[in-house]
Order: C-alpha cells, then sequence, then structure tokens
C-alpha cells in the first residue's frame, strides 16, 4: 500500500501561517493577536485559514500536541521504571524555546494555552504513570497525572525566571524527586 505524500500546497499555505502566529507572538502577546492579523501577514485569505484550522490556538498547537503526545511512547532506550521520561525533553525544548513559552503559556495562566497545555501534559503523566503503576485506579492516576502536569509547570516557570541557575537535566532532576511515585 502506498502511503499519500501531503499535498506541497497545503504544506506551504499551513507554513506561512504558521511563521507568520510565531513573528507576531515574537513582537506582541498572543491573546492580543487575532486572526485577521495572521492571514494579513501570511498573505492567505481568511476563508484558508479556516479551511485548515479552526482558531488561532489550533494553529499554535499544530504539530506540537503530536510531539508531546510522542514523549510518552517507547523511545527503543530502556525507560527508568520509576521516573517520568517526558520531561527533560520537554524542558530542553522549553528553554530552546524561552520566549515563545513565556508569551503563549505564562501570560495567560486562565487562558485556553494554558489549558490545552496543561491537558496535553496530564494525558502524557497519565500514560507515564500506566507504565510506572499500571495497577493504580484510574481516578487515582488521572488525578495524580493533573498534580505531575501541574508541578511541571510550576517548576518550569520558576525554572526560566530564575534565569540560567540550573540546566534542564538539574531541573528534572528536581522534578524527578517531586513527583516520583514511591512504594
Amino acid at each position: 500500500m502506498q502511503t499519500r505524500r501531503p499535498d506541497r500546497r497545503i504544506l506551504r499555505t499551513k507554513n506561512r501561517l504558521k511563521s507568520a502566529l510565531l513573528e507576531l507572538i515574537a513582537r506582541r502577546h498572543y491573546d492580543e493577536i487575532t486572526v485577521e492579523e495572521i492571514v494579513d501577514l501570511a498573505q492567505i485569505g481568511r476563508s484558508t485559514f479556516y479551511s485548515h484550522f479552526s482558531s488561532k490556538e489550533e494553529l499554535l498547537f499544530a504539530g506540537f500536541d503530536y510531539w508531546v503526545l510522542s514523549l510518552s511512547e517507547p523511545n527503543g532506550s530502556p525507560a527508568s521504571p520509576k521516573r517520568f521520561q517526558f520531561s527533560l525533553p520537554m524542558l530542553h525544548h522549553i528553554r530552546a524555546q524561552k520566549h515563545f513559552f513565556q508569551a503563549t503559556v505564562e501570560r495567560s495562566p486562565a487562558g485556553g494555552v494554558r489549558r490545552k497545555t496543561t491537558a496535553l501534559i496530564a494525558e502524557v503523566a497519565r500514560r507515564e504513570l500506566e507504565r510506572i503503576e499500571p495497577s493504580q485506579e484510574a481516578a487515582s492516576r488521572e488525578a495524580q497525572a493533573h498534580a505531575v502536569a501541574g508541578a511541571f509547570l510550576g517548576l518550569v516557570s520558576w525554572w526560566l525566571a530564575s534565569g540560567d541557575r540550573m540546566t534542564a537535566e538539574e531541573a528534572d532532576r528536581v522534578f524527578q524527586r517531586l513527583v516520583t511515585p514511591v512504594d
């Protein structure tokens, strides 16, 4: 069976929209940006935007959610039985995208971006908890997954604000000590 390659025009359009959004985020707060501004900068019609994305939030998370969820999948290296494997790659990514993270997640603490980010991290944590503690009751696992997500985002906010006082590896060790289940 032959897999179908995505249409290059569609990829080009999506890339132009994503680039326009990122350029606007570099200048202003995410919540102040409108779809109209995005399509104007990308030189794409509004109807074209909505044929690919239902909102600017969907554009923002395009591809990111897939990557975050993939962090809970086995990656070929043996996972430590009691450690969360998503955190260190996420910390490296966030450090590399510090301005972007601060402009989107931190500046809208009650907004949709923060909720979506928290939900993604909680989903990754829930998947990892299934590996770490397979016999845990579902409601307890869900509660713990949200606590892990909150701890991770809280640590990230402090870590970014503190400058270069800690490497990603050091921040991950702190995170692991906070959230690793005990027997």
